[in-house]
């Protein structure tokens, strides 16, 4: 009996999956898929079932039974059929099942433009009226069925999509403002896409003190001709704010010289200013009048600095400002040749240890002077991924340089900078050359700067290694210069992979791709991703390298009031529109049921 129930579900699978497929193409109401009704014929073989006889059996009864009067009486079989519970069961779950895959569904009115798409400015102002923003949209969120929220940042961020209104309130909960600016128009057309083809209304939070992109005025012009309505709620906070809007660096060999800009955008006041670092911490108070600048420069030693303003106002995140200076760490160098300028350059550098023999595949960098003896350890050093600096002295022309040397050509020669490169704020128009190695670039290389169309200083990667080519050795007056050293300093640490202090220091709104996804530590959090938005002020730590991000934007620290525009008005439901509940999810957790059932039934009568 078990079997044949199973083959009857089978024969009602098969039905039931050859109606779905049918329906693909044929829908009606109130039913998605009709032919699946046709499901409903499994009910055959179950009666099929239930109207066999069992196979009869041999029993010794009396002879006298014949004589009693006998009486018309229902057959047995049908007997079973309308009395046994199991068939009742296994008729429910089949009809239940077969109405379920044919998807009945109820249809109501409701009315339409029931959706509202809120966007929230998140950007540093608002940390002054954060608060109000919250506040200002609860009275929305009643009567609308479905509620998007949009995040106003740098780059705009769906929150939430078409949820409930308790969803809105547990997501504006969580929601804080960040240390970027904010493109409000970008957010409204976002949110305008949210709404879709159906319509609704978009509430505009702001305090509209600055933002990127387009006006949003013209960007409310653009949502309200798609039909939709709109309506800009404007917040207001403190006034008062001191912040760094700016911050310079000037490169020593030992320390940068930087210096930052304090604005105050409040009235007047005293406020003490903060400096720690690895060379030490101080502090200085100071009074700025209203609408006044203050500077302060410090000496930052490579490691992290940070500066703050013990300043209780609108915004925290200009208070403070992070200096990441990178560092040197065991680095050596092999000096092959004579004694010249740039080997005292080399000896005045921090964290820099300078060797005269040894090992080449020990050293982290080779530098090459007059007189150098060049032997085939050096080419298989670059190849397999060594640094090295030629200075060119002499017409040798070895075929590991980024130039071929034709002769020496006399001056005095104008320079002329093709690329800073490496070397950053040196003034090399400024360098007197009295005469030079005459040099033309090969394939692939990069040159920084020529004299008369001549490459005196270039690079290129050989194999796994690089080459840099400084021809401003041989005969000039650079060595007397104060940005000698510095130049080294920078050619060092470009070699070597210590980063430029521009990479490891950037503004808050940048973007660092990091190639693959990455763990990255946060100034508040840990995530992880492949494109790294700095939108805190702090240091960011990935694959280990770190980031300091500031906010310097005084168009955000400045927290006087914001644009005005027309609070605008939101618009009234066009009419009904129809709604449709799905009912298969009932009607299968009553087969389920009655499957249930069946199997206790089974199982009392000891039939499993």
């Amino acid at each position: 009996m078990l079997s044949v129930r199973l083959c009857t579900s089978i024969v009602f699978i098969g039905c039931a999956n050859l109606s779905y497929f049918s329906s693909l193409r044929y829908r009606s109401m109130p039913l998605r898929n009709p032919l699946a009704l046709l499901g409903l014929l499994s009910v055959i073989p179950l009666i099929i079932v239930y109207l066999i006889r069992p196979k009869p059996k041999e029993m010794l009864f009396s002879s006298t039974i014949f004589l009693r009067e006998g009486e018309a009486e229902r057959s047995a079989v049908l007997s079973r059929l309308i009395k046994d519970p199991l068939f009742w069961l296994q008729l429910l779950v089949l009809c239940s099942l077969s109405m379920a895959a044919a998807g009945p569904y109820t249809v109501s009115l409701q009315p339409s433009q029931s959706h509202l798409a809120v966007v929230l400015d998140v950007s540093a102002s608002m940390q002054a009226s954060f608060s109000q923003a919250r506040d200002a949209i609860e009275p929305y969120l009643q009567g609308y069925q479905k509620i998007s929220i949009v995040l106003a940042e740098n780059i705009p961020a769906v929150a939430l999509q078409a949820g409930s209104a308790q969803e809105a309130r547990d997501v504006l909960a969580k929601v804080l403002p960040k240390a970027v600016s904010a493109d409000l128009s970008s957010a409204m057309s976002l949110a305008q896409g949210l709404l879709g083809s159906e319509g609704g209304n978009v509430l505009v939070v702001s305090d509209f003190i600055s933002w990127t992109g387009e006006n949003p005025e013209a960007a409310r012009n653009l949502v309200e001709a798609g039909g939709n309505g709109v309506v800009f709620d404007k917040v207001s906070g403190r006034k008062d704010n001191l912040a760094i809007v700016d911050g310079w660096d000037v490169q020593g060999l030992r320390f940068v010289n930087h210096t930052c800009l304090v604005h105050n955008f409040g009235p007047t006041r005293t406020v003490t200013l903060t400096a720690v670092g690895p060379g030490g911490s101080s502090s200085r108070s100071t009074t700025i009048p209203q609408g006044e600048d203050f500077y302060l420069s410090i000496a930052a030693y490579p490691g992290l600095n940070k500066i703050s303003l013990q300043s209780e106002d609108a915004i925290r995140w200009d208070n403070q400002a992070f200096l990441l200076v990178p560092e040197m760490k065991g680095i050596r160098a092999l000096y092959l040749g004579e004694d010249a300028p740039a080997l005292a350059a080399l000896n005045s550098l921090p964290s820099l240890t300078v060797e005269r023999s040894g090992d080449i595949e020990s050293f982290n960098l080779v530098v090459l002077g007059k007189n150098a003896s060049l032997d085939g350890k050096l080419n298989r050093y670059i190849d397999g991924g060594g640094r090295a600096a030629y200075l060119a002295y002499s017409l040798e022309s070895p075929e590991f340089l980024p130039v071929k040397v034709n002769g020496e050509a006399k001056g005095p020669a104008n320079l002329w900078v093709r690329s800073q490169g490496f070397a950053e704020d040196i003034h090399f128009q400024e360098i007197g050359l009295f005469s030079y190695l005459d040099a033309t670039a090969r394939r692939r290389s990069t040159t920084l700067v020529e004299a008369n169309g001549a490459p005196v200083l270039s690079y290129w990667r050989l194999g796994k290694g690089l080459v840099v080519y400084d021809g401003l050795e041989k005969d000039s007056d650079f060595y007397m210069r104060p940005e000698y050293p510095i130049f080294w300093y920078q050619m060092v640490n470009w070699l070597t992979g210590v980063p430029k202090i521009s990479d490891s220091n950037r503004k808050t709104g940048e973007i660092v791709p990091l190639g693959e996804s990455t763990a990255v530590d946060a100034p508040s959090s840990t995530l992880t991703t492949a494109t790294l938005l700095l939108d805190e002020v702090g240091l960011y730590r990935f694959s280990g390298k770190s980031v300091a991000a500031n906010m310097y934007d005084p168009l955000e620290s400045n927290v006087a009031e914001g644009a005005s525009y027309p609070a605008g008005e939101f618009k009234p439901s066009s009419g009904e529109t129809v709604a449709e509940k799905d009912l298969s999810g009932w009607l299968m957790a009553l087969a389920a049921l009655a499957l249930a059932i069946e199997l206790a039934i089974m199982r009392w009568r000891r039939e499993t």
